[in-house]
């Protein structure tokens, strides 16, 4: 390499070809720089040279990449010795370093003014030698392909005017970008992925190359659960794709676009992307893979508008297509999500061995992010069953997901988690979980659902009303849903019990459509049922109890129907029914709630039995109730219904031993 070394001149540090070095991009006060370019002066001819190639390897660099770029072998050792006196250099020593045994600056500024007071001629030689270098490694897996594709870029950057190799290492170095993110991408670093496939994007002038990195990025995007990025790119790839006349390729993104749009809660602008495509795309000749893709879109962006019938539609193609694929992870993924379509119809059973089927072929063929998608979903199955079992498949789904890195899916795994945890009973577990998926949420439905528990967790355990998010413009049955409860929340909050009532019964038919009778049924169906009682209304009330009055037994999970126990037992005695009856409802409530491990409600339903033996002149009776919801609230720490309910037998019924 032709060393075009920079020296001293004027109190300028130029090349000898007369290039004046720019500091400036160093960052260090130009007092240290000059110190420290005077240390470096004061090297040995040999000892400058194994720093400036050192400084292109970067801060941490081999004796075999030195080589690779020209050292003399026969004083290297001399050199490397004498620099590490000179405290130049050190060798990397922590045992828990991957590095350790490699040298490395032992500072970086060192570094940094060694880099540029090289030439730029200088310093593309050495790059591509580098570069060189690693590419004859072996390299089966793609791990050193950044670090060679960031060497080629930086010798482009070095390049001049009259330099005519820079399409060709640009390109070089785009394809190792390339597979560096398909790398890092499934080890689960999908922002790392992302980062890799702009840097190629940046450099990348190709139609064809620009739309397949675009797809690469959005898919990155949405891993890391950044969906607006994820947009933006599967929309430039859907319009590179279609100036190409590429249709098939387009519809792929298209459905990428699709299906992320509806995460952001978006589903009338991810029907309008989709729609079209798919009628395009139907018996088009090849069309299957971009179908498949669709599929997934449409049928979410269906289900969260409640239009069951065009899920249907959907889901059921999405069968047959995923079938045809012969692809075991196709069909896992494809079985995860076929299971949303039963959950809506009401065939939980069904749902739950479907996911169950799912889970089983991710562990099968190692599928992580499919594992944790399936887990996901069986929790929110579980729950409304057996909800310390959906708070196990939850957790285990966040163990799962923060491994693989899938970002999007961590956001509901948290909030199944805390909902699992809450109707357990386990209330401090449950906070632990809500702040902790507090400061990652970013789907707009996900945060009105974290808000909502955060209201109840935060009323049982006595804290501070917490802040009601901003309702955004969110057009599906869970943001019309969840943005009803927490206006419920503040209904109740302020004493507005006939406002309560009016948003209960505008809420309920979003809520049925948002989560049938299942999923986080059991978390907002009981607000509803209270917010009438206390407001008087028994038709109100009884409407509220009438999608389980009149749903087949098989259709109502055990939670939900000790629920309505609990609540049937309280319109009872709104109604004034038989005392008999009213008490046999809230008995079985409390037993039923007792047998699936709600314990929370339980102690709930055990105040409102106390109540109501009170009023029914029953004191001695209640004292018993009142015990037992007393040693509950305290067993869980839920000091907020512990306050209430002492201040409640302060005026209603003797204290109790």
């Amino acid at each position: 390499i032709d060393r075009d070394l920079v020296v001293p001149r004027d109190g300028r540090y130029v090349s000898a070809s007369g290039g004046e070095v720019d500091f400036d991009v160093i960052g260090a006060p130009a007092s240290l720089q000059a110190l420290v370019a005077a240390r470096l002066d004061a090297l040995s001819p040999e000892e400058r040279r194994v720093v400036a190639d050192a400084s292109v390897l970067g801060a941490v660099f081999t004796r075999d990449g030195l080589l690779a770029l020209g050292v003399d072998p026969d004083g290297i050792d001399e050199q490397l010795e004498s620099l590490q006196r000179k405290e130049i250099l050190t060798i990397q020593s922590d045992r828990f370093a991957a590095d350790r045994g490699q040298f490395r600056f032992l500072q970086s500024v060192v570094r940094q003014v060694a880099y540029a007071t090289q030439s730029r001629r200088d310093r593309k030689a050495r790059h591509l030698a580098a570069a060189n270098h690693l590419a004859g490694l072996p390299d089966a897996d793609g791990d050193l392909a950044a670090v060679t594709s960031r060497h080629l870029l930086d010798a482009v950057d070095a390049s001049s005017s009259d330099d005519t190799d820079a399409a060709e290492l640009s390109a070089r170095a785009c394809a190792l970008l390339e597979r560096a993110a398909a790398r890092v991408g499934s080890l689960g670093s999908h922002a790392e992925a992302r980062r890799l496939l702009e840097q190629a994007i940046d450099r990348t002038t190709a139609e064809e190359d620009l739309a397949r990195l675009h797809l690469a990025a959005a898919w990155s995007a949405e891993g890391s659960g950044d969906y607006r990025a994820s947009v933006a790119h599967s929309a430039e790839a859907v319009a590179r794709y279609d100036a190409l006349g590429r249709p098939v390729d387009a519809g792929r993104a298209a459905g990428r676009q699709c299906y992320t749009l509806c995460l952001l809660s978006d589903t009338a602008a991810a029907l309008a992307v989709g729609e079209p495509r798919w009628e395009a795309l139907d018996g088009m000749p090849g069309s299957d893979p971009a179908l498949l893709e669709l599929c997934k879109g449409l049928a979410r962006a269906y289900g969260d508008r409640g239009d069951l019938v065009g899920n249907t539609r959907i889901t059921e193609r999405r069968v047959f297509l995923a079938e045809g694929t012969g692809d075991p992870q196709v069909i896992a993924l494809m079985l995860s999500s076929v299971s949303t379509r039963y959950s809506y119809a009401g065939a939980p059973s069904t749902a739950r061995a479907l996911l169950e089927a799912s889970a089983g072929m991710a562990r099968e063929h190692d599928f992580p992010d499919i594992l944790a998608l399936a887990l996901n979903n069986l929790a929110a199955n579980l729950v409304s069953r057996d909800p310390a079992a959906a708070a196990s498949a939850a957790s285990e789904g966040l163990d799962v997901a923060r491994r693989a890195g899938v970002a999007g899916i961590l956001d509901y795994l948290r909030l199944n988690v805390g909902i699992a945890l809450f109707a357990s009973g386990r209330l401090r577990e449950a906070r632990v979980a809500v702040d902790d998926a507090a400061e990652s949420m970013s789907i707009s439905s996900l945060r009105l659902a974290l808000a909502a528990l955060d209201t109840r967790v935060a009323g049982a355990l006595g804290e501070a009303y917490p802040a009601i998010p901003a309702l955004g413009a969110g057009d599906t049955q869970a943001d019309l849903a969840l943005g009803a409860d927490l206006a419920l929340s503040v209904a109740v909050r302020d004493g507005d019990r006939a406002g309560a009532a009016r948003i209960a019964q505008d809420a309920l038919p979003h809520l049925l459509l948002y989560a049938g009778l299942d999923d986080d049924f059991l978390l907002y169906w009981p607000a509803l049922v209270r917010a009438a009682v206390d407001a008087g209304d028994v038709a109100l009330a009884e409407s509220m109890l009438e999608p389980i009055d009149t749903a087949a037994p098989g259709a109502v999970s055990p939670v939900v129907r000790a629920e309505w126990y609990w609540l049937r037992g309280l319109v009872a005695a709104l109604r004034g029914d038989e005392p008999s009856v009213v008490e046999a409802d809230l008995r079985a409530g409390i037993e039923a709630l007792d047998e699936v491990g709600a314990i929370g409600m339980r102690g709930q339903a055990q105040e409102d039995l106390a109540r109501w033996l009170v009023e029914q002149g029953r004191t001695a009776d209640a004292e018993r109730f009142v015990a037992h919801a007393r040693a509950t609230y305290e067993q869980i720490g839920a000091h907020g219904w512990l306050t209430r309910l002492d201040a409640w037998t302060t005026t209603h019924a003797p204290a109790t031993t």
